[in-house]
């Protein structure tokens, strides 16, 4: 299973048991490392596939070693001269496509007679040629980049080749070619998420080559295209949603990674016209509503007009899209449309309405919010959630609400962090028994345990306290609690076991010792003879 946007998922100690089958994907590498890396560069056309037995490639589930002859056009980097090239690689196996794996490692599947930009290594022997990496990156064929038609290149400089030949794909009538090359280009311009592109050509040279796209006559070719156009906004896909306020917001977000808090949207700025276009055109709904979505972070003038128009439009894919536009807009009107639309007959109007709220930070809203944490749609409670959780508790507002949840099974661990982050003393029992218990809410998208997270306010309060106050039997109740948390690996009883010894419980810290050595299934004396020798290096 990969784990890619959700790189941004997996910042926290402890994750979601959803997110923890996932593996962290590389980011990608630019133009420059691979053409360094590579001992030989080409274009050339795919003859013929075949497996192969080779020790260099490891077994996974799913994928085979095989060997992709080339027919040279050019010859970029390196190598013999020929005019035949043996390139081996990972490929999925035929009767396992489409399923989904632990692991994938990299892997190419080439389609005979197409045409291919290939960086390989050598190998001991001179005839075979291999992939540079075992591992994949976030742009999943990286390494051998598909080609339009068999000329030769007409430069040798990576980047101008490359550029040329999507330029090529995007002119051309297949639609798979024109989608390839408008989703490589976007993930080899500047992007959001580091992870996930490169910086191998300048973002307005990219935009400008894709724009026309929007209008394409094939439908998903104008959709890929809107979509890149306005793929650096937080309002284009519901997952991104919790990064985005986790940004923004006034409360931390534990587990959750940020996004960079001036995200700007370059794409929507320099077509927004032709997006309003695109939205008030005779395209389908989807598109329709895709163009809208692409507006985000905008906030030009001239779109609060056709906002207020979309907001009423009676398809609700169109409003739900436009409901996120508010955002952009503060003020008295935004509360007025969002304290309406909350009620609106359509979930994904709702849900949406949910996360505008957050993207505002109207604490003034908390009430709708709150009253939507028992919509009869589990999806927009969560929305509710999210957005309420982006706001710090030192709101009153905001404490009212998650004072009013504390009972509400799907959200009670999250709502209690909130509170007991801010003020932990009023909440010792119910975080003890989070931490004990090791309780989850039943409507969480991810982000770290919430037992976890109160374990370590709770550890945090205790760390806190007069020494005389923890030796004197105060806080034994909470001492068991933590001594019961959440264990991610050595950290946690090495550190209770040094805050044991900081404050003269040898005794209380000697029977820790012994439990946490029964239970753990690695060797923690290492750990706890270095706290012996240094007791006061380790905090938490």
């Amino acid at each position: 299973m990969k784990a890619c946007f959700g790189s941004l998922l997996f910042a926290g100690w402890l994750v979601s048991a959803g997110a923890a089958s996932g593996y962290f994907l590389g980011p990608p590498k630019n133009l420059e490392k691979l053409t360094a890396e590579a001992d030989i560069i080409f274009k050339a056309t795919a003859v013929s596939s075949a497996a192969v037995q080779d020790g260099w490639f490891k077994p996974w589930s799913g994928f085979g070693a095989i060997e992709t002859r080339f027919a040279v056009i050019s010859l970029i980097k390196g190598g013999p001269e020929g005019k035949i090239l043996r390139f081996r690689h990972y490929d999925e196996n035929p009767q396992g496509q489409g399923q989904m794996y632990d692991y994938e490692p990299q892997h190419y599947h080439f389609q005979e007679n197409k045409t291919y930009l290939v960086f390989a290594k050598r190998t001991d022997d001179p005839a075979i040629y291999r992939q540079l990496w075992e591992d994949h990156t976030s742009i999943n064929d990286q390494g051998a980049l598909r080609c339009f038609g068999d000329k030769p290149v007409a430069s040798g400089n990576v980047g101008e080749i490359l550029w040329a030949e999507l330029q090529g794909l995007l002119r051309s009538p297949d639609s798979t070619d024109r989608i390839y090359a408008i989703q490589h280009l976007d993930q080899m311009s500047e992007r959001p998420d580091p992870f996930d592109a490169t910086k191998d050509f300048a973002k307005s040279d990219v935009l400008e080559a894709i724009g026309p796209l929007m209008t394409h006559v094939d439908d998903e070719t104008a959709r890929a295209a809107i979509t890149m156009i306005g793929s650096d906004n937080p309002s284009l896909t519901d997952e991104r949603a919790q990064y985005w306020l986790a940004t923004i917001g006034s409360a931390e977000a534990p587990g959750i990674g940020k996004m960079d808090p001036k995200l700007r949207n370059p794409g929507g700025e320099r077509y927004w016209k032709e997006l309003c276009g695109i939205a008030d055109g005779g395209a389908p709904v989807a598109t329709r509503a895709l163009a809208i979505g692409s507006l985000g972070l905008v906030r030009n003038a001239a779109l609060v007009e056709p906002l207020n128009r979309w907001l009423k439009d009676p398809n609700a894919t169109i409003r739900a899209s436009a409901v996120l536009l508010l955002a952009d807009y503060p003020g008295n009107e935004a509360v007025k449309h969002l304290t309406a639309l909350a009620a609106d007959p359509a979930p994904e109007v709702r849900l949406h309405a949910a996360h505008a709220i957050g993207f505002m930070q109207q604490a003034e809203m908390a009430g709708t919010l709150g009253a939507m944490l028992v919509d009869k749609e589990a999806k927009v409670r969560g929305a509710a959630s999210l957005s309420l959780l982006s706001f710090s508790p030192k709101q009153e507002a905001i404490a009212k609400v998650f004072l009013a949840n504390l009972a509400n099974e799907e959200f009670s661990p999250l709502f209690l962090n909130a509170l007991a982050g801010e003020k932990p003393e009023f909440y010792l029992e119910p975080l003890a028994q989070v931490v004990e218990r090791k309780t989850e809410p039943s409507n969480w998208p991810g982000g770290q345990v919430p037992a976890f997270t109160a374990f370590n306010i709770l550890f945090k309060f205790l760390q806190s306290q007069p020494a005389d106050a923890v030796r004197g039997g105060k806080f034994d109740r909470y001492l068991d609690a933590i001594e019961k948390g959440y264990v991610t690996g050595s950290s946690e009883p090495r550190d209770i076991y040094a805050f044991y010894l900081q404050r003269g419980m040898t005794e209380r810290a000697k029977i820790y010792r012994t439990t946490a050595k029964k239970a753990a299934t690695y060797d923690l004396d290492y750990f706890f003879n270095m706290v012996d020798q240094n007791p006061s290096t380790y905090t938490r």
